[in-house]
């Protein structure tokens, strides 16, 4: 998964062609490309010697000159893509000092300095708790909708991209399983087949989307010694 989406990314070389916004991807040139795609990977650096505002300006280096000097807009950007991911307060704290969601809204903020028209997202809830992945899930949705972003993300949390997701890919073992809606992907046939395992799909109770959740051995053990 991580390298299909380097790939679509731009960031690996791949037989056959990628368009993006009708010009193949090998067309672009870095700073080109930078300009449009935004990449975000799981394993975020926390050992950085910078503060979160320095990171978050580094955003900004596809829109620099050679010299890479600041200019109002980039400083405008910086402060406009901190304030969106809620940052702002952190400013001047240097990255080991944040916690796992703290990090995650930083590099997205990052990514958003780039203007890109299309991000893409490696697991970015995969190492948060529970109110942080919705935090990140949140915000995902909020720079999809207001600034008609194309997202793009990897996520094994079914329900999470059930809930959020307008279509999904599935994939086993780097090969499509099926693309759609998620209630054309998330079906019991479809999941079972995928993980080899007794996984319950029923409709959630906070929307028109489906609910997995997967069976414990013991207790598909037990209904079926109760059923005989």
């Amino acid at each position: 998964k991580t390298t299909l989406m380097k790939v679509l990314a731009g960031l690996l070389p791949a037989a056959g062609s990628l368009v993006v916004e009708g010009r193949p991807i090998t067309s672009y040139p870095a700073r080109e490309r930078a300009r449009i795609v935004a990449f975000v990977p799981q394993h975020l650096p926390a050992d950085f010697p910078f503060t979160v505002e320095e990171v978050v300006a580094m955003g900004r280096a596809p829109h620099q000159g050679i010299l890479g000097l600041s200019a109002a807009r980039d400083a405008a950007m910086v402060k406009a893509a901190m304030d969106f991911t809620d940052v702002t307060p952190l400013s001047g704290r240097r990255l080991g000092r944040l916690s796992g969601g703290e990090l995650q809204r930083v590099f997205i903020a990052r990514a958003l300095c780039q203007e890109p028209r299309i991000m893409f997202l490696d697991e970015p809830t995969a190492f948060l708790d529970m109110a942080h992945q919705i935090q990140v899930m949140d915000l995902l949705t909020r720079m999809k909708e207001e600034k008609r972003m194309t997202v793009v993300m990897i996520s094994h949390d079914m329900n999470l991209a059930a809930m959020y997701a307008e279509r999904l890919l599935l994939l086993k073992k780097g090969r499509v399983v099926t693309v759609g809606v998620p209630d054309a992907v998330l079906t019991f046939d479809t999941l079972e087949a995928t993980y080899g395992c007794c996984i319950l799909v029923d409709q959630s109770p906070l929307g028109p989307f489906p609910r997995v959740t997967p069976v414990p051995g013991r207790l598909l053990a037990a209904h079926k010694e109760h059923m005989s």
